[in-house]
């Protein structure tokens, strides 16, 4: 058995049919939850209480937001996208403006700032202004962000 395979993972209908139409497997859930309570980069939501980590296997960015509830977990929502997250080297020169997030970094205990970072797909970079950690560099792609305009800059990539 896969490590994996071990996390108990409760889908709700609602969110198993959103994983369906976004071709995102239970095991990429398991695999995103395992990745982050092993590791601690996840981010914690300061109003609801859910955490949201990502995992990037191989060429896809895997998100699950998702609530602990003793041994089990049951998700709020998963999405992906294929952009790289990158960072422009050290965290202290990012062009920062401020914190306006209910997320903080479980890993650094400090709140999300706006910052300048940049997403690639193929061969384009894209400098954007995103939710990130000042002190380990964790960049929050929101689920709105990532089925939307992300998604809609990797088709017109991929179409040219």
């Amino acid at each position: 058995m896969n490590a994996y395979e071990q996390i108990s993972l409760q889908i709700p209908g609602e969110v198993e049919r959103l994983m369906e139409d976004r071709s995102i497997l239970r095991e990429d859930a398991q695999k995103v939850i395992l990745h982050a309570e092993t590791t601690s980069r996840k981010l914690l939501n300061s109003a609801t209480g859910h955490f949201l980590a990502f995992h990037r296997p191989k060429a896809v960015t895997y998100w699950a937001e998702y609530v602990r509830t003793g041994d089990d977990y049951r998700l709020v929502t998963a999405y992906s996208h294929r952009m790289a997250m990158k960072s422009s080297g050290s965290t202290q020169e990012w062009v920062k403006s401020g914190s306006g997030s209910e997320w903080l970094c479980n890993q650094c205990q400090a709140p999300l700032e706006e910052q300048t970072v940049r997403l690639q797909y193929m061969q384009s970079i894209f400098p954007i202004t995103l939710p990130a950690c000042s002190g380990c560099g964790f960049i929050l792609v929101t689920e709105e962000l990532a089925t939307g305009k992300l998604a809609a800059a990797e088709q017109a990539l991929e179409d040219k």
